[in-house]
C-alpha cells in the first residue's frame, strides 16, 4: 500500500507522501526534520533554511495554544520507530524533539535562539522572564552539569514513575544528543498548485495514452511521483511548456514550464476501474496529491503487434451522436464489438468499450 502522506497540518495544508511534516499555526510555518542531529547542528541547519524570504530557526513557543498545536501535529505524524530514534542518552527513556532554547551562555538564564530573548531564570524553582510562556516539567535541573539545550517531550518521563514530565512539557538536555528537531518560519507557505488532466476522472482509457498535467510552487517543484492503484510506479518528467499557466500565474517563476507528461500503456492494466495519483513535492517539502479514477477497456492481449492488427474485412460500422460502433472486428481468432467516442481533450475518437463476441 502507498505510504501515508506526510505533509499534514492543523490547518489542513496540502497533503503528500515522503516529506518531513509541515504544518501552520497562527501565521507561522513549522517543519519537522526527521534526521536526528545535535542541538548545535539543528540550530545551524535551521538558519540555512528559508521559506520565501524568511530564514528558519529552531521553534520558539510563546503560548499554551502553540505548544498544544505542536504536540498535536507531532503526535499525529510520528511513528513508533521515529519516536524510538529520538530518545536522548539519559535515564528518561522517552523521545524528545529539539526546540530553540539554550542556557549555554550563562547557566540558568534561558534564551530563545531566534533573537536572544530571555524567557526563564533559574532551575525548576526559577521563574519566567518578562512574563514569557514556559512549559517545563520538573525541570530544568542541569543533571550532570551540562544540560544546556531545550527539548520538548513526546511522552511522559522518566520510566517507570513518569514523575518529572509529561508529553508536551520541556526538559533541559545535553546538546550533543541526536534528536529530531522542529524548524519555524515567520510566514505561511504559498499554495502548492497542481492539476491532473489525463487520465480523465470517470473517463475510459485503452491502449497507449498520457499521464499529464501541471504543477506550480513559489518554492520550485522538486519531484512528481505517480501511483497506480496506490502503488508507486515512477516519477514524471517536469518542465513542459504551458503558456496557459504562465498567463494565469505570470508572477510565479517557472509558470511557463510548469507542465508534466509521460506516455503510459493503459492496456497493461486489467480491464475495469483503476486510480492514478500524482504526488507533487516542492523544494520546501510541501506536497499535494491529485487523483483520477477511470476505467480501462482492453483486448485479451495487452499489446497488439502487426500480426494481430484488427481486421475489419467482415465488420460493419454504424454511428450515432459522437459514437461509432464497429461490429465484429477480428483480432487473431477472436471477434470483438468496439465502441469509439469523440474525446474533446485529445481531439480523437478513442475506444471506450470492447465487447468480446463469443
Amino acid at each position: 500500500m502507498r505510504r501515508t502522506i506526510a505533509a499534514i497540518a492543523l490547518s489542513l495544508l496540502p497533503a503528500g507522501a515522503f516529506a518531513d511534516l509541515i504544518f501552520e499555526h497562527k501565521g507561522h510555518t513549522y517543519k519537522l526534520i526527521e534526521s536526528p542531529a545535535s542541538w548545535d547542528e539543528a540550530t545551524a541547519t535551521a538558519a540555512e533554511m528559508s521559506l520565501g524570504e524568511e530564514a528558519g530557526y529552531l521553534a520558539r513557543i510563546d503560548s499554551a495554544a502553540e505548544n498544544k498545536a505542536i504536540v498535536s501535529a507531532l503526535s499525529t505524524h510520528l511513528s513508533p520507530a521515529q519516536l524510538a530514534n529520538s530518545i536522548p542518552n539519559d535515564v528518561s527513556e522517552a523521545p524528545f524533539v529539539w526546540i530553540g532554547g539554550s542556557d549555554e551562555d550563562r547557566e540558568g538564564r534561558w534564551l530563545w535562539s531566534n533573537n536572544g530573548d530571555p524567557f526563564w531564570q533559574g532551575n525548576f524553582n526559577g521563574k519566567p522572564i518578562a512574563g514569557r510562556y514556559t512549559n517545563w516539567g520538573v525541570q530544568p535541573d542541569n543533571d550532570g552539569g551540562a544540560e544546556n539545550a531545550l527539548a520538548m517531550g513526546l511522552a511522559n518521563w522518566p520510566a517507570p514513575f513518569y514523575d518529572l514530565g509529561s508529553t508536551g512539557q520541556w526538559n533541559d538536555l545535553e546538546a550533543d544528543n541526536q534528536l529530531l528537531y522542529l524548524v519555524e518560519f515567520n510566514t505561511v507557505t504559498e499554495p502548492l498548485r497542481a492539476s491532473l488532466s489525463e487520465p480523465r476522472n470517470n473517463g475510459v482509457h485503452s491502449g497507449v495514452g498520457m499521464i499529464h498535467g501541471w504543477a506550480l510552487s513559489e518554492e520550485g517543484v522538486e519531484r512528481i511521483e505517480v501511483f497506480i492503484d496506490e502503488e508507486y510506479a515512477f516519477d514524471v518528467p517536469y518542465g513542459d511548456p504551458r503558456a496557459d499557466i504562465e498567463k494565469a500565474f505570470p508572477d510565479i517563476n517557472g509558470s511557463s514550464t510548469s507542465g508534466f507528461s509521460v506516455p503510459f500503456r493503459y492496456s497493461t492494466l486489467s480491464a475495469g476501474q483503476h486510480t492514478v495519483s500524482v504526488v507533487v513535492t516542492d523544494e520546501f517539502g510541501s506536497q499535494v496529491e491529485r487523483s483520477s479514477t477511470f476505467e480501462v477497456v482492453r483486448f485479451d492481449m495487452a499489446y497488439l503487434n502487426k500480426a494481430n492488427t484488427p481486421s475489419l474485412d467482415w465488420s460493419y460500422v454504424s454511428g450515432f451522436a459522437d459514437f461509432i460502433t464497429v461490429r465484429s472486428a477480428q483480432v487473431g481468432d477472436q471477434a470483438y464489438d468496439l465502441v469509439l467516442a469523440w474525446q474533446t481533450q485529445t481531439q480523437t475518437f478513442e475506444i471506450v468499450e470492447i465487447i468480446r463476441v463469443d
